[in-house]
C-alpha cells in the first residue's frame, strides 16, 4: 500500500524509525547494504511509492488564483520562454527539496526494481516496468535567489538510473514538470520557470567532462538542425533536515512547445521519439511522443526510404522521399554528427532521434550529445559510415550519388579552412563554452582538455577519408 494510506500507527512507528537510522544522513557514496534491511522493510510495507499520478492534460482555471509569497511573475510566471533565463552560460545551483516520506518512497522503489545489494537485477529496460520508480513527486526547487513550490519530479527508468543505484551513488537522472500538481496546489497554477513548463537534470553519466552536450548542440544549431539548449548546474537534494550534494547536473529543456516553435512554423505537427532503424516501419516502434496515433506521415517516409526504386529510378526515389521528409536537413545534421564523432545517436542507437512533421515533411531532431568528442578510436573515425549497415537512412543516402556529393561538401565546407567546425573554430567553441560554464572550478582545464585534443586533431581523418573515396560510397 501507499505510505499515505498506511494505518496511522503502523506510518507513525515506521516514520520514527526510519528518522532515528545514520542512514538517513548519508554522504555522497552510501553503502546501499548498509540499508539493504530497512528500505526493503519499508517497501514491503509501504509499497512503490508515495505519489498520486494525475492527468498531464489537466490544466485549472487561473483568472482568480491567489500565489504563494514565492512569486515572482517574471520567472514564474506563464510568459514567453526565456532560454538565455532557463539556461544560463554560468554554471547555477540548484536545490531540490522533498520531504523525508517521498524519498524513502523513492529508495524503496528502487529496492523493488533492483534490489537492495548486489547482485542488483535492474536496467533501463527492466525499470519500465515498475511504475513507482517513475512516479511523479512533489519538491520545492531552489535557485537564483527564489523558490519554485510544489514542483512536480520523477525518476527516469533508464539505463542511468540502473548504474547510479548499481554504483551506491543517489545521482539519479530527474525530470521536471513545473506545474505537475497544480490541481492540488492551486497556487502555482500555469508554473513555468522562466516560462518553460517541462526540463530535464541528467546526471552525466556518459560525459565526464559535462560539456559535451552544451558544445554539441550549439554547434548543431549554427548549422539550423534542431538541437535542445542545456546548461550545468550544482545539483543538491535535501531530504527532510539532511542534504545531500550530487555534484554537477546537466539541466536540459524537453522536446516540446518552446523548443517547437523556435525551430518550426507550428508546435502542433506530430511528434515521434522512435526507437527504430528505419529498415521497415513498425507501428510500436514509433509510439512513444506527442502525435495523432495514425502513423500515416512516418509510415510513408519508412517506405519511400526503402523503396525498391532507389537503385533503378534515383530520381523518382528522391523526389517521394523528399515529400515526406527534410532530406537536406537531415544530411545537415549528418554532417555535423559526423565530425563530431557522435556514436551515441542513429547510426549505433536505434531511440536517440527525434522526428517532427513540420508543414506535412518529418524534420530531424537532435536528442542527446554526451557521446560526442570521442577519444581514442573515435579521433580516427572516417566520415563513410562504412561499419552503419542495416541503418539504410545513412546508408542508401550515401549510396546516391546526390545526396553522397551534397554531405561530401559540407563535410569539406565545415572543416576546410576556415569553416565553421574547422579545428581553430571548433576549439573556440570549445573554449567559450567552457569558460563560462566552468568559471572557477579547480577541474575547468582537465574538462575541457578532452574535447580541445577531439578539435585539434579530428582534421586529420576527416581529410583522409575525403581522399580515400568519391561519391556515390560503395561499402
Amino acid at each position: 500500500m501507499w505510505l499515505d494510506e498506511a494505518p496511522w500507527k503502523m506510518r507513525h512507528m515506521l516514520l520514527d524509525f526510519i528518522e532515528r537510522q545514520e542512514w538517513m544522513r548519508p554522504k555522497i557514496r552510501p553503502s546501499l547494504g548498509s540499508i539493504a534491511s530497512l528500505v526493503l522493510a519499508a517497501a514491503t510495507l509501504m509499497g512503490c511509492g508515495s505519489s498520486t499520478k494525475i492527468d498531464e492534460d489537466e490544466d485549472v482555471p487561473s483568472s482568480n488564483t491567489v500565489r504563494g509569497p514565492e512569486w515572482v511573475e517574471s520567472t514564474h510566471g506563464k510568459s514567453a520562454p526565456d532560454t538565455s533565463g532557463a539556461f544560463r552560460l554560468a554554471k547555477r545551483d540548484f536545490l531540490v527539496s522533498v520531504d523525508q516520506a517521498t524519498w524513502n518512497s523513492m529508495l524503496s522503489s528502487l529496492v523493488q526494481a533492483c534490489g537492495a545489494s548486489a547482485p542488483f537485477h535492474c536496467n533501463g529496460t527492466t525499470l519500465d516496468s515498475y511504475d513507482s520508480v517513475s512516479a511523479w513527486r512533489m519538491a520545492d526547487l531552489y535557485t537564483d535567489g527564489q523558490k519554485w513550490a510544489s514542483i512536480g519530479i520523477r525518476m527516469v527508468s533508464n539505463g542511468d538510473l540502473a548504474d547510479a543505484w548499481k554504483d551506491s551513488t543517489f545521482r539519479f537522472p530527474l525530470r521536471i514538470s513545473m506545474d505537475k500538481w497544480e490541481k492540488e496546489r492551486p497556487t502555482i497554477d500555469n508554473q513555468r520557470f522562466y516560462g518553460f513548463q517541462k526540463l530535464s537534470l541528467s546526471n552525466l553519466s556518459g560525459d565526464s567532462t559535462g560539456l559535451r552536450h552544451q558544445v554539441a548542440s550549439a554547434a548543431y544549431r549554427s548549422q539550423g538542425v534542431p538541437a535542445y539548449r542545456s546548461s550545468l548546474v550544482g545539483l543538491r537534494l535535501a531530504h527532510g533536515t539532511d542534504t545531500l550534494d550530487l555534484g554537477l547536473y546537466s539541466l536540459r529543456e524537453a522536446i516540446d512547445g518552446p523548443m517547437l516553435s523556435r525551430w518550426f512554423s507550428t508546435d502542433s505537427g506530430n511528434l515521434y521519439e522512435p526507437s527504430s532503424a528505419l529498415g521497415s516501419f513498425i507501428a510500436t516502434e514509433f509510439s512513444e511522443g506527442d502525435h495523432d496515433g495514425t502513423f500515416a506521415d512516418v509510415g510513408a517516409f519508412v517506405r519511400n526510404l526503402n523503396a525498391t526504386n532507389r537503385t533503378v529510378a534515383p530520381a523518382t526515389w528522391r523526389s517521394a522521399l523528399e515529400s515526406t521528409f527534410d532530406v537536406a536537413g537531415f544530411i545537415d545534421w549528418l554532417a555535423v554528427s559526423t565530425i563530431l564523432g557522435d556514436r551515441g545517436t542513429y547510426g549505433s542507437d536505434s531511440g536517440n532521434y527525434a522526428l517532427y512533421n513540420d508543414r506535412g515533411r518529418l524534420r530531424w531532431m537532435a536528442l542527446s550529445l554526451d557521446q560526442t568528442f570521442p577519444t581514442g578510436s573515435g579521433l580516427a573515425r572516417g566520415i563513410w559510415h562504412s561499419t552503419d549497415a542495416g541503418w539504410p537512412l545513412i546508408t542508401n543516402l550515401l549510396a546516391d550519388s546526390v545526396y553522397c556529393e551534397t554531405f561530401a561538401s559540407k563535410v569539406r565546407g565545415l572543416t576546410g579552412g576556415g569553416g565553421a567546425l574547422s579545428p581553430t573554430k571548433l576549439g573556440e567553441l570549445v573554449t567559450s563554452v567552457s569558460s563560462a560554464s566552468l568559471d572557477g572550478r579547480v577541474d575547468a582545464t582537465t574538462r575541457k582538455e578532452k574535447l580541445l585534443l577531439f578539435a585539434s586533431q579530428r582534421q586529420s581523418a576527416i581529410d583522409t577519408s575525403l581522399a580515400a573515396h568519391t561519391c556515390p560510397y560503395r561499402n
